[in-house]
């Protein structure tokens, strides 16, 4: 119920469905207690505390797979193998399989693979990228520390493969045939897989599409309100069960799109999540951003429920004193936010203020 006061008059307010007069005056605690006010409906109590206050704004978001690629085939013969839809693949993983003996495997690298490799071919990044990824995968029985990555096909390269082919049941003859290695710039999440299990592989034709495998926050800011977030802006992600996960804005897009249906330019903006694990898998859910717009450290605060309005305006808090008499005092108020409202006058931290039920 909104409590209504005046200053040296009556004010009504009701009581089970009949009006009843209250004479309320803002007292200081050493006047008489006498003239107290008594509360006239049920009341609780709180005490004002002292905490940082914060004023967020709420954005409708969606989680998803960051950033989009694809995987090209470059062999030749039947699909007898081919990832699903939501796979996860890394450093060495088998991505698909052709005539039920020739795989093609995933090796860290910008450069895509575009001819065989083995000891009489050229210097290339290539090679360089194919001997980090093997050292990387791990064969320590001929690899130690020294071993560094260059461009050259060498017979420590050699022997390197042919260990690899040994553990994936390949073929041991230290040759990596095109196709048999695919570049990537880092691990992938399957999207969508375009041909189907029996049909015939095409070098150079789209195998798969892929994402990153992380899990991020998309929102879409009207441009005229670009200038609100800023790259590295700390936020909070609100998840469909209720709970609170953290996150950092890392990317804005410089140009503003109209989507289908909307009437305003938006940018999208992009959140990466501090801990993924705790979100699950939760592709495509809406969740709901929370930006801080103003912040207040170390203010005094109460239940926005104790406010008292002022018939002239303004507002007052009913104070408690030690023996359970009560006065109105002055309360100027500033930001609000879920749990309360910062307020500032004739009172302190730990103060006992009326809160009605």
């Amino acid at each position: 119920m909104k409590r209504l006061f005046a200053f040296g008059v009556v004010v009504a307010v009701v009581i089970g469905g009949v009006f009843v007069g209250a004479n309320l005056p803002i007292l200081s605690p050493e006047e008489d207690a006498s003239a107290a006010a008594t509360p006239i409906v049920p009341v609780s109590t709180a005490t004002i505390t002292q905490r940082t206050i914060e004023r967020t704004e709420e954005f409708d978001g969606t989680l998803g797979y960051a950033g989009e690629g694809v995987i090209i085939n470059g062999l030749s013969g039947t699909y007898t193998k081919l990832p699903e839809v939501g796979d996860i693949l890394t450093l060495g993983d088998e991505i698909f399989e052709v005539d039920g003996k020739q795989s093609s495997y995933l090796m860290y690298g910008q450069r895509p693979a575009y001819r065989t490799l083995d000891i009489d071919v050229s210097n290339g990044p290539d090679v360089r990228q194919l001997e980090a990824s093997l050292k990387k995968i791990g064969f320590p029985n001929i690899i130690s520390d020294a071993f560094d990555p260059d461009w050259n096909f060498k017979a420590k390269t050699e022997r390197l493969v042919e260990q690899w082919q040994k553990r994936t049941n390949q073929n041991q003859d230290g040759v990596v045939q095109q196709g048999e290695v695919t570049f990537l710039p880092g691990d992938v999440r399957i999207t969508e897989v375009s041909p189907e299990l029996g049909t015939r592989a095409t070098p150079g034709s789209v195998l798969a599409r892929t994402s990153s495998t992380d899990l991020v926050v998309t929102l879409d800011l009207e441009a005229d309100r670009r200038d609100l977030l800023s790259t590295g802006d700390a936020v909070s992600v609100e998840l469909p069960d209720g709970t609170l996960s953290e996150g950092t804005v890392s990317e804005i897009d410089s140009v503003a799109q109209t989507l289908a249906g909307a009437s305003e330019p938006t940018v999208e903006v992009t959140i990466e999540l501090v801990d993924t694990a705790s979100v699950g898998d939760l592709d495509g859910a809406e969740v709901t951003v929370n930006v801080v717009r103003q912040t207040r450290p170390d203010v005094l605060t109460v239940p926005v429920e104790a406010l008292v309005a002022l018939r002239e305006g303004g507002y007052a808090l009913e104070m408690v004193n030690e023996d359970g008499s009560t006065y109105l005092t002055l309360a100027e108020t500033g930001l609000f936010d879920d749990v309360g409202v910062e307020v500032s006058g004739d009172f302190s931290a730990g103060d006992t203020v009326v809160v009605p039920l």
